[in-house]
């Protein structure tokens, strides 16, 4: 007896719980008028071109901050949301160009007008000017329940801007940045992916997106989201899924774009072959506010196109993405240009104060 008495608030709990593991979870977007949160978008990005045994590297690092507002949500749940870009920073490596450094908040002399040089090579400066240009701007995005974007208004605007700042030639190296498709995913990334119908922890739903990668290019993504775990303040999420060619598809062209470049790029992507792509990841939002909490994601692939050289290019690629909130004052905080000559003591005493710094600060 003593033992089924020391044993009966368990059996208890646990007929309690059951219910509560079963239990249906709507996860449709549930925010407020004046809502808002700062968050630091990070995307990594590496390309390993084999092109007729010439091997050569590729890559990029930004770091995107921006304050999130929501300033209307209708009866039908489509929120309205101010994305202002606080600040914009990073660097590219080019094959056989160099490197390019980029900070809004710690902006490069002024680059020019963008041309190319004496050998016909982008100008760098430029290309890190455009990329810091995006800085500054504000974004209307509609996004309705389902986390999904339902119009954008002043983003071409803006990279038009972006892109002539870079020059013809920067403009068409900068084209998987300087895209609205990239806009569109970080602005999907404030709510992530809803479900239309209500998920019990286990339960999943998918998704299929044409997503346009950039300007020559484009793929489909296939998804699968797994309620992970769930409670009255929050909820998280795990994805997996494929990314592919879409079939019968041909590159679009941008307006008015008629140079020997982008038609060369364009014949390249239709004699693309895609395989191995996968994303996997996973992400936590908030209920309180809505907003995701933090995120981390990563898609890898393989590419084989012909080469401007002659034959075939292999590129190996991976793009990992994290989302995190920040604080206002960390979003604002501006690092020393690296080539500036520390004053005397500077080094020492920076050191030690580095061992202070709250998470939310570092870069």
């Amino acid at each position: 007896m003593k033992t089924t008495l020391r044993h009966f608030p368990s059996l208890l709990l646990l007929a309690a719980a059951a219910p509560l593991c079963a239990q249906d979870h709507d996860l449709r977007v549930a925010t407020k008028k004046g809502a808002s949160v700062w968050l630091q978008q990070e995307t990594k990005m590496e390309q390993a071109i084999d092109m007729g045994g010439q091997q050569m590297d590729m890559g990029n690092a930004t770091t995107t901050t921006i304050q999130a507002t929501v300033v209307d949500v209708d009866a039908k749940g489509v929120a309205t949301v101010e994305m202002k870009v606080a600040r914009i920073q990073g660097s590219m490596t080019l094959p056989m160009m160099g490197d390019v450094e980029f900070d809004s908040l710690n902006p490069a002399p002024e680059a020019g007008d963008g041309g190319a040089d004496d050998f016909g090579m982008p100008n760098l400066d430029a290309i890190g000017a455009a990329m810091a240009s995006l800085a500054g701007n504000t974004f209307v995005v509609k996004i309705d329940a389902r986390g999904e974007v339902v119009s954008m208004d002043g983003v071409e605007k803006v990279l038009d801007a972006a892109r002539k700042k870079a020059g013809r030639m920067g403009s068409q190296m900068l084209g998987g940045q300087l895209n609205e498709g990239n806009v569109r995913r970080l602005a999907e990334s404030l709510f992530g992916e809803r479900p239309e119908q209500a998920v019990a922890v286990g339960g999943a739903w998918e998704t299929s997106e044409k997503d346009k990668a950039g300007r020559n290019m484009q793929v489909v993504q296939k998804l699968k989201s797994t309620l992970a775990k769930a409670s009255a303040e929050a909820f998280e999420v795990t994805v997996a899924g494929t990314v592919e060619k879409p079939a019968g598809t041909e590159p679009g062209k941008a307006a008015g774009d008629e140079s020997e470049e982008s038609a060369m790029a364009r014949e390249m992507m239709s004699k693309m072959e895609m395989k191995n792509g996968k994303i996997t990841g996973s992400a936590k939002y908030s209920r309180t506010d809505g907003f995701v909490v933090e995120s981390a994601s990563t898609m890898s692939m393989s590419i084989t196109a012909p080469s401007p050289m002659g034959g075939d290019m292999a590129i190996d690629m991976t793009n990992r993405t994290t989302v995190k909130r920040v604080t206002e004052a960390a979003a604002q905080k501006a690092e020393p240009a690296k080539d500036a000559p520390a004053k005397e003591g500077e080094a020492k005493d920076g050191a030690a104060k580095g061992q202070d710094v709250k998470a939310g600060d570092k870069k």
